[in-house]
């Protein structure tokens, strides 16, 4: 019989002191404690950034000093002549690489000439004729290692900067300025 029994309804004096929310004194204390962090950021900006002005006025210095000639800088450029420099042949490639994930075939032809200053070239050839084989194992490792996106790139500019950095670290000093692709074609199969 008892588990047939309603729960007794709350009296109106019971309803009454059961929690109704946040007071309105504590609503108020919140509200000017926001307005303070605000009031406060706002004086900061206002005390921390320059007026309109003033900023207008720097950035016009700045262009009025950026149309003079820089007469020093000018006189240092005319000074240094750039250095001859003269191509040298370091091979032609033929590179065949299989990429299993996309079980595609992909080959290269290419003939390779590296920039060496004209007075580095009489310490480079000797030095070139001893490791042209570790230098030819490095140029198809960097080349079967390239991705894709790598080798559809116009300049080429990856594949250029790491067979540069190899081939100078297999001669032992960096004599290559730089390297140049000729005949160069790629082929996925």
């Amino acid at each position: 019989m008892a588990e047939n029994e309603a729960p007794p309804e709350p009296t109106p004096e019971a309803a009454s002191s059961a929690p109704a929310g946040p007071s309105l004194l504590a609503r108020i204390k919140v509200g000017v404690f926001v307005l303070l962090v605000l009031g406060a950021e706002c004086v900061l900006g206002y005390l921390l950034f320059p007026p309109a002005e003033q900023t207008a006025a720097t950035a016009q210095k700045q262009i009025e000093r950026s149309d003079e000639p820089d007469i020093e800088l000018n006189d240092e450029l005319a000074d240094q002549q750039p250095e001859p420099q003269i191509e040298v042949d370091l091979g032609q490639y033929a590179v065949t690489a299989f990429h299993p994930g996309s079980n595609t075939t992909l080959r290269l032809d290419f003939t390779l000439f590296g920039v060496i200053l004209e007075k580095d070239q009489l310490e480079f050839d000797p030095t070139f004729e001893a490791s042209k084989h570790r230098i030819r194992h490095q140029v198809i490792i960097t080349a079967r290692n390239s991705e894709i996106s790598d080798l559809t790139d116009a300049g080429l500019g990856l594949i250029k900067r790491k067979i540069l950095e190899k081939i100078n670290r297999s001669l032992g000093k960096p004599y290559l300025q730089d390297v140049v692709f000729s005949d160069f074609s790629f082929v996925e199969e």
